[in-house]
């Protein structure tokens, strides 16, 4: 019974092996059959005055990237064509069931679809030499993958919140659309085996058939246009271009809160000013060069000049008032009302709070107990006024009680009084009168130099409160757009 087992065991696979061996060669014999006298050159039509219609398809695989500077677009689809070959037909029932083959597409007639805006260095890509897949009725499928580089024309209006429309033309080259009519099998792409990128987001691949009359030819020239549609990834842009841009404004903004005695104000705003001057140039390097539009990347870092620019005005602006030679004069009235120095208010004192404030300058009293008066002095000898302002006065200035009587009235010539010790006492009198006379003025100064400084800290305020709007308004206006 073993034996028999055995038997029937080897008289299997010996049947088994003769039917593949029958398989095998009835496909070899269909592939001689089919490709025999077969002219590479013809269209497969039997009827010559037929074209050949051939539908296309394709699908974004592994790889895209889009060079802005050089406007063209690398990316890599399967292409997927489909045709009826009239020459490859065959009944599976004459050759044991064989009812696919796959044959190497050079062996066989295949349309010259390419893309017209491909910017390959030299000519057109060639078509790689992959298998077609042929079925008993002549139905040829023609898939293969392809790296292609076509231009597209890059709009960085919105960069880097762009949105990119990239064409992909394909047509036929020697065919004119009497003989190869090509259309598209679906009305997108395929874009669901597109894997993950870290700078585009492909959102649609749209798909449609145009027909063109060109001057060198009567026929027609159709073709299929693949619309891609991607979304830029914004993130890494405003992160390392938005972001340092608007730390740099915000350091123009403090430069309003340092104090203009500390001399580091306006290296503040001048530093800052440059830093973004640099940063706008290495953004520029990195986009196209263009002069139809700008993009809204260049409007703001313009904004950020200007912005800088204004906060450097300002900034002259107030260490002018505050450093100025003019300070010997006391600001105009006209000022001071505007300021809401002299008048104040309940807005001025919540806006103005913490505003620099004018010190009141206190004189010692003299020898007699009369406070000493800074406004206007008396000349001890002839009773005229010297310097000061009058409105202010109560009585004449006198710096001791010796000079306010005794030395009131100059000394008579009959007088008993040593020459000497007169001449002595007339040169006391006068450096009493130059020390005066000198103090007055430098308390006079003082008096109008912090009367300029808290005019100069309720103007810078002011600026402050501007520049503020200023930058609020830049930024706003800005991120609207984007």
């Amino acid at each position: 019974m073993k034996t028999s087992l055995v038997v029937f065991v080897a008289v299997a696979v010996m049947l088994h092996v003769t039917s593949g061996s029958e398989v095998q060669s009835s496909e070899e014999r269909l592939i001689m059959d089919l490709l025999e006298g077969y002219n590479t050159d013809r269209r497969p039509v039997r009827n010559m005055s037929d074209p050949v219609n051939v539908t296309i398809d394709v699908a974004v695989a592994e790889y895209l990237h889009l060079d802005d500077r050089n406007h063209m677009l690398t990316v890599n689809l399967w292409m997927r064509l489909f045709w009826t070959d009239q020459f490859l037909q065959w009944d599976p029932s004459k050759y044991d069931g064989v009812d696919l083959l796959r044959v190497q597409s050079s062996n066989i007639w295949n349309p010259d679809i390419v893309l017209y805006n491909s910017v390959f260095e030299e000519g057109y890509g060639e078509t790689p030499d992959f298998k077609a897949t042929i079925r008993p009725d002549g139905s040829v499928a023609f898939l293969y993958p392809f790296t292609f580089k076509a231009a597209c024309r890059v709009n960085i209006v919105y960069f880097p919140e762009d949105r990119q429309v990239c064409p992909l033309k394909f047509g036929s080259w020697s065919y004119d659309g009497l003989k190869l009519d090509l259309v598209n099998r679906f009305s997108k792409g395929d874009i669901t085996n597109l894997a993950s990128s870290e700078e585009w987001i492909v959102t649609d691949l749209m798909a449609e058939r145009h027909v063109h009359y060109y001057n060198c030819c009567p026929e027609p020239y159709p073709d299929v246009t693949f619309t891609l549609v991607m979304n830029r990834m914004p993130f890494y842009y405003q992160y390392y271009i938005f972001v340092p841009a608007s730390v740099l404004m915000l350091i123009s903004l403090l430069g309003f809160l340092t104090p203009p005695e500390s001399g580091e104000r306006m290296t503040m705003v001048l530093t800052a000013l440059l830093a973004n001057t640099v940063n706008m140039e290495v953004v520029a390097g990195q986009l196209p060069k263009t002069s139809s539009y700008v993009p809204i990347i260049g409007k703001y870092f313009g904004a950020v000049l200007f912005v800088n620019a204004l906060a450097i005005a300002m900034n002259v602006v107030i260490l002018c008032l505050h450093f100025g030679s003019f300070r010997a004069q006391p600001p105009p009235a006209w000022l001071k009302r505007l300021l809401r120095i002299d008048t104040p208010a309940a807005w001025a004192d919540w806006f103005f709070w913490r505003c620099f404030r004018r010190r009141t300058i206190s004189f010692p009293t003299d020898a007699s107990g009369v406070i000493l008066n800074s406004c206007t002095m008396t000349d001890m000898i002839g009773d005229t006024v010297l310097s000061g302002r009058k409105g202010r006065l109560t009585r004449p200035y006198s710096t001791s009680a010796i000079e306010s009587t005794s030395l009131k009235k100059p000394l008579s010539n009959n007088s008993a009084v040593d020459p000497v010790l007169r001449a002595k006492m007339d040169i006391i009198v006068n450096n009493l009168k130059a020390a005066r006379i000198s103090r007055e003025e430098k308390k006079r100064h003082d008096e109008a130099m912090y009367a300029w400084r808290e005019v100069a800290s309720r103007i810078d305020r002011i600026f402050f409160a501007i520049f503020t709007v200023v930058m609020i308004v830049v930024n706003a206006a800005v991120f609207r757009q984007i």
